[in-house]
């Protein structure tokens, strides 16, 4: 029954690890630029509400692919019958799809903090 989610761990780790990393950058990205730019206080409070925000993320899309990785042997158990690769094809797609939208976002965000460090700005970005 866990043959298709055995087969994408390998992809599932790997992103994960870049999801991690993207989480990773834009707090630090975010603490320096708040911090050193805008000349905010550090707020423990803000930093912990961010890395749960992250957590739960996390959480959701693992819930996610582990949901999209069994729906073919769920699906068989109830008679529903479909092409062998089907599944398995939609199921690579969508676990990339959940985790690389959210490595996007937290990248992007990053980028935005990165330049705005770079060129010295202190505006909110």
């Amino acid at each position: 029954m866990f043959n298709i989610l055995i087969n994408n761990l390998q992809l599932i780790i790997i992103l994960l690890a870049a999801y991690l990393i993207s989480l990773g950058i834009n707090t630090l990205l975010g603490i320096y630029y708040n911090v050193k730019q805008i000349k905010e206080e550090f707020s423990k409070e803000k930093l912990l509400n961010g890395l749960a925000r992250g957590g739960i993320i996390l959480v959701g899309g693992v819930l996610i692919t582990v949901v999209v990785s069994l729906l073919p042997e769920i699906l068989k158990q109830f008679g529903i019958s479909a092409p062998d690769n089907l599944f398995e094809d939609i199921s690579i797609v969508a676990i990339a799809g959940v985790l690389i939208s959210s490595i996007a976002t937290y990248l992007n965000d990053a980028l935005r903090k990165f330049y705005s460090i770079l060129r010295g700005d202190s505006n909110n970005t």
